[in-house]
């Protein structure tokens, strides 16, 4: 293995585990032949019954974003995935940086009241990592139904209501999802 692939590695793996330790974010990494697939689409990611996607993409790359439902009991923990797979035809040299995922919160009247990198300790770094055609990068994350718009609302939690949640890549690639509509009830889930 060259020096250069070892030092790329490093950073990755300190990338990791700096962002699991600062965020509660899990990353995953999905050679072509493990990525769940549906139907023949390249790059496409298996949707079980009753599981919420949204995706976007920039032609070379796709971002799907996962939700493991759409109606949660308010201050229920919203889980979420996100992956970003090359959905072209070759490699391509994927950049990390220490924002790779990143997720928003609007509540009804079409307001941010959450961003997951808000008062985040973000990393800063750039790795290149060959990403084959199909392969994939995924990273979980929960929303607690907490607001973090500002400093004086950060922590504080959300009301029952409608709320879209929209999954990005960071600035290097500006990929966002379509919106995820959930609703957050006061007793209890309903359509879950």
């Amino acid at each position: 293995m060259s020096e250069q692939k070892k030092k790329i590695i490093l950073a990755i793996v300190l990338a990791s585990v700096a962002i699991i330790l600062l965020g509660g974010v899990s990353l995953s990494f999905f050679p072509a032949q493990q990525t769940p697939k549906s139907n023949s689409e390249p790059g496409s990611i298996l949707q079980y019954p009753n599981q919420p996607l949204a995706s976007g993409g920039n032609g070379n790359l796709e971002l799907t974003m996962t939700l493991d439902k759409t109606s949660y009991s308010l201050g229920e923990p919203v889980n979420l995935t996100l992956t970003i797979t090359n959905i072209s035809s070759q490699t391509i040299n994927f950049t990390h940086t220490g924002l790779d995922f990143d997720f928003q919160v609007y509540n009804g009247t079409n307001n941010v009241v959450y961003q997951w990198s808000n008062f985040q300790a973000i990393p800063q770094f750039i790795a290149i990592e060959p990403l084959p055609a199909g392969d994939s990068i995924s990273a979980n994350f929960t929303w607690l139904q907490t607001c973090n718009f500002n400093a004086q609302v950060q922590g504080e939690p959300v009301s029952s209501g409608t709320y879209n949640i929209i999954g990005q890549t960071g600035p290097t690639y500006g990929i966002q999802t379509t919106p995820i509509q959930i609703t957050i009830n006061i007793g209890g889930n309903f359509n879950a």
